[in-house]
């Protein structure tokens, strides 16, 4: 039976989130000290782009990045340097907020921020271009939200979840908005089957998982699937009951990193675990621990070095500015299979469309359109090489041993895959 799945990845996609890298196969055994952050921060936002970091806002002076003082700080962290720097800063100060890259430029959206002594949410969005250093506005979003949690697939930007002001109450949402940068408008998408305040969202593979959360009651678990194509939700398991973790992927697992349980209405208790789920299992397993508990901490990873950056351990040490390296080894930017398997498989017409207008179209394993789509991703996160070597099987003509196409990233407008089956 044949099938055919099409994915369209134009050149202003993001994958985001993030889009962040680590394995769990060959990891090393310890955290290593890096720089501090310049300041202490708890309940920020970060996104890594062009093999920096970026953290934005966030709240001091106190335990809870809702009672903080909010603020607008823009840092950047060199990994090669282990240095931080000042930016510019964003135009709203704010905490609880939450960041996605598309298009190599930094969306930040809602959080808290302060009237007085009043901490109200906002529906701002805020683009930052590294580039040049500067601030923009977007359309605002539907809802106000704070600890809501962003990815980016398809040209789109999705917000999941967070908190709302109604009626006076802090409630949890199930609200899902879509983002068209090219319109600059919002939309409502299918409600998740929860309201999850501080869910943390992975992409994997053309799909979102959203982990966790809490409803101002009580942490809640739960493992969603979010399918953007149909629109539609899928519960894969009861776990990972925490909310305002850190979150990773890398080779299509994520990582929850610490976060907080809340119980008795608004005691919460930071947790040092470290933790990951792999979709293609669906299995849910413990790595590990931190070295001390956080919440409402950031993470990101450049190359194979996972980063943990500030946040709270609710305690009298409150609001933390220490930043934690774990490196896993032995692992590279996926490559073409020389080969592709014989017999019966999954296979794919593969068709790049060039920004110069040029169409190249290849035979390929599902394997390597696979490995490919785990490369372009990477590289819109920003990690990975400049370029991607695809192996032209048999259409090496000539006297060579191989011949490869490299396409180059920054000239790739779309691809898509038209798969089939060799058993067929």
């Amino acid at each position: 039976m044949r099938k055919k799945i099409v994915f369209l990845f134009s050149l202003i996609l993001l994958f985001s989130s993030v889009l962040l890298t680590l394995s769990a196969s060959a990891a090393s055994s310890e955290w290593v000290t890096k720089a501090d952050l310049l300041e202490p921060r708890t309940g920020g936002a970060t996104a890594s782009l062009n093999g920096k970091i970026y953290y934005f806002g966030g709240a001091s002076g106190s335990d809870h990045a809702a009672s903080g003082i909010k603020q607008n700080s823009t840092y950047e962290y060199d990994p090669i340097t282990d240095t931080w720097t000042v930016k510019a800063n964003m135009p709203t100060a704010r905490a609880g907020l939450t960041a996605v890259v598309h298009d190599n430029k930094i969306y930040a959206i809602g959080g808290y921020y302060n009237v007085g002594t009043s901490v109200l949410r906002t529906n701002k969005v805020e683009v930052y271009d590294p580039s040049t250093d500067s601030w923009t506005t977007a359309a605002n979003l539907l809802t106000a939200r704070s600890w809501a949690s962003s990815v980016a697939l398809n040209g789109k930007i999705y917000v999941f979840g967070g908190g709302a002001l109604v009626n006076g109450t802090s409630t949890s949402l199930s609200s899902v908005e879509s983002y068209d940068p090219i319109s600059n408008t919002w939309s409502l998408k299918n409600k998740m089957p929860i309201t999850a305040n501080g869910a943390a969202a992975a992409l994997v593979g053309g799909k979102v998982y959203i982990l966790g959360g809490m409803n101002f009651s009580t942490s809640i678990g739960g493992i969603y699937e979010y399918n953007p194509e149909s629109d539609s939700w899928t519960l894969k398991q009861n776990t990972a009951v925490r909310d305002a973790s850190g979150i990773a992927v890398y080779n299509d697992k994520i990582y929850l990193l610490g976060g907080a349980k809340l119980s008795s209405g608004s005691l919460h208790s930071a947790l040092d675990s470290f933790d990951v789920y792999d979709p293609k299992t669906n299995t849910f397993s413990t790595l590990g621990s931190l070295t001390s508990p956080r919440a409402q901490l950031v993470s990101a990873v450049i190359n194979n070095n996972l980063y943990i950056i500030g946040g709270t351990n609710f305690g009298t040490n409150g609001t933390l500015k220490n930043v934690e390296m774990y490196t896993f080894e032995n692992e590279s930017t996926p490559s073409p299979d020389p080969t592709p398997e014989s017999g019966n498989e999954d296979r794919a017409i593969f068709t790049v469309i060039l920004t110069t207008g040029l169409v190249k179209e290849f035979d390929l394993s599902m394997a390597e359109v696979n490995k490919f789509i785990a490369w372009y991703e990477g590289k819109e996160a920003g990690t990975g090489t400049a370029s991607y070597a695809i192996d032209k099987h048999d259409n090496n003509k000539g006297p060579f041993t191989s011949r490869k196409d490299y396409v180059i990233f920054k000239n790739i407008l779309s691809f898509e895959v038209d798969e089939y089956s060799t058993g067929d």
